[in-house]
């Protein structure tokens, strides 16, 4: 007999049961990992349950020991896996363990693939098939191993039978758990409840019975489970070394481990294999340390836990103690209806108020005011602003605040639709809705106003029309020109004439009159017998003349 690796595109195998997945690489239906012995096994339950969850091959699992022919015996788990993906996760774990992995549907099993054959391994020819394949054969590299199937070992029984391992310190730091569940006797639960209450933990109570029977255990105990919700650590240690209580981790709702310990196998992977009409609590393994509380070492328990919860909240009764004693409970009375306590609304102004005018109240005899005042409003204001004419007001309204009216009752919003003066408030500070109820007003449909003097008021929301809209009358068709008469500021003048002269060397000095009022003391003007000085002349050549004294000015050309 050759085993002979499978090749690319090879579409026909020589064993049974082997076919080609989406990858090419050829493998059964079924996996099946051979090991040592069982704790090899329990190695590979371990790996393989941090990795996948084994509810989705329970339904396929078996973990049998097979006979091999030759002499040898060998523990077998065999399972349906679904393409190559799959089985390499089982594989590789399998070979951390020496496990041997082999791949097949009925009896035939040839190995799984490997490095050497990554496409996976197929018979040499039809001839190597074992016609008498028994209850199982393998093909290997030295030639077919008939196998007798012996007894089958359930996961559930494989479990159980391991004790958690403890946490190091470490762990422990790391661990945290929103959700413990303590387990404690019947006699100590309602001490267990005031303590947790007092430490405003909240926890459920559930009653549980035993679930092994026998016709000489009698009654069965009741002890009862108290699952706790973010209970702080120093309590959860606390309750943990107390005599009579055990602390539990909630892998799953019928699966409980001790607190501080783990088990090899994930639990919380393989919940399926356990019944949920019962409720299993994983005791840990403390070795031989005396001073480890009492309690099942090792061993597991097996509860059965009634559907129905009690809030602890409704197991704690409090006592309030006075001066005198201890207070008793309230009596009930019979209540009195009251429809009101006949307290008046008032318009008061509040200290310290500050907010934005949205609203003016401009009476009727300052109406040729404001008629007078909109030909210089800004064309944001008539555009933005609303207003209304009443009996008693022109009411202008602006949400975002009203400016550029100096005149009229300032009125903010106190609530929406609802206007008083500025700086006032109702009082008492009742709801918008209750309020809006008492008074009988309708926001949607209309504007109240309360004025501080006088009763109030309510104006239809459709009245309101734009300010631009508002000051036109509704009656003319056109818009009225208004001409402006001007008249000259000033007479008009005569056209200047110009005159180009020669200018001296001081020529700003002529015409300038100089006001000696001042006080300071002046030269006495010349006389006219004084012989004045010529002043120098310029010639075109840049040089100076200087006239005798006595001779007559010279002519603008410099000729004397």
């Amino acid at each position: 007999m050759s085993l002979e690796p499978v090749s690319l595109g090879q579409g026909r195998t020589h064993c049974p049961g082997l076919a080609a997945d989406e990858r090419g690489v050829v493998m059964g239906r079924r996996l099946a990992l051979f090991f040592p012995d069982v704790a090899r096994t329990v190695g590979f339950f371990r790996a393989y349950s941090r990795e996948v969850s084994l509810d989705e091959v329970l339904g396929s699992l078996e973990i049998r020991e097979t006979h091999s022919e030759r002499g040898g015996r060998e523990m077998m788990v065999r399972f349906e896996v679904q393409g190559s993906y799959g089985a390499d996760r089982a594989a590789q774990a399998a070979r951390l363990h020496r496990g041997r992995p082999f791949t097949g549907s009925e009896q035939h099993f040839v190995p799984f693939r490997d490095r050497k054959s990554p496409l996976g391994y197929d018979l040499g020819g039809g001839n190597d098939v074992v016609a008498d394949a028994g209850e199982l054969v393998l093909y290997g590299e030295a030639g077919a191993d008939r196998r007798r199937l012996g007894r089958t070992l359930a996961l559930r029984d494989l479990i159980l039978g391991l004790s958690p391992r403890p946490l190091s310190a470490t762990e422990k730091e790391q661990e945290s758990q929103d959700v413990l569940v303590v387990r404690c006797e019947h006699g100590l639960s309602r001490m267990l409840c005031r303590y947790l209450w007092s430490r405003q933990v909240g926890a459920k109570v559930t009653s549980a019975v035993s679930a092994r029977r026998s016709l000489f255990s009698g009654r069965p105990r009741e002890v009862q489970l108290v699952t706790c919700e973010a209970i702080p650590r120093h309590v959860a240690h606390l309750l943990a070394q107390t005599p009579g209580m055990k602390v539990f981790v909630p892998t799953q709702k019928h699966l409980l481990v001790e607190w501080g310990f783990r088990h090899p196998i994930a639990l919380e992977a393989c919940g399926g294999a356990f019944s949920t009409d019962e409720t299993t609590l994983f005791y840990g393994q403390r070795g031989d340390d005396p001073r480890a509380p009492a309690g099942a070492a090792g061993q597991t328990e097996r509860l059965v836990v009634e559907d129905d919860a009690v809030d602890i909240r409704d197991l704690v009764d409090v006592a309030v103690r006075g001066k005198d004693g201890i207070i008793p409970p309230p009596v009930d009375v019979q209540p009195v209806g009251i429809e009101a306590l006949d307290v008046e609304l008032r318009l008061a102004r509040l200290p310290r108020a500050s907010a934005a005018t949205t609203a003016l109240l401009i009476p009727h005899d300052r109406l040729p005011w404001f008629q007078r005042l909109v030909y210089l409003l800004p064309a944001a204001i008539l555009r933005t602003y609303e207003a209304v004419i009443t009996d008693e007001y022109v009411i202008v309204i602006n949400r975002r605040g009203v400016h550029g009216i100096p005149f009229g009752e300032p009125m903010t919003e106190l609530y929406p639709q609802i206007f008083c003066p500025t700086g006032m408030g109702l009082l008492p500070r009742v709801d918008y809705d209750l309020l809006r109820e008492h008074l009988q007003i309708q926001p949607d449909q209309s504007l109240t106003f309360f004025r501080e003097r006088g009763a109030p008021f309510a104006v239809p929301l459709a009245a309101l029309k734009p300010l631009s809209r508002a000051v036109v009358a509704p009656d003319r068709a056109r818009a009225s020109i208004i001409e402006l008469a001007t008249r000259p500021l000033v007479e008009e003048l005569a056209m200047p004439s110009v005159q180009h002269k020669r200018q001296g060397a001081f020529s700003l000095w002529r015409g300038t009159v100089v006001d000696g009022t001042d006080g300071r003391k002046q030269l006495p003007p010349p006389s006219s017998s004084t012989a004045v000085a010529a002043l120098p002349l310029a010639r075109d050549d840049g040089s100076q003349e200087r006239g005798a004294p006595g001779s007559d000015r010279p002519d603008d050309d410099g000729a004397p």
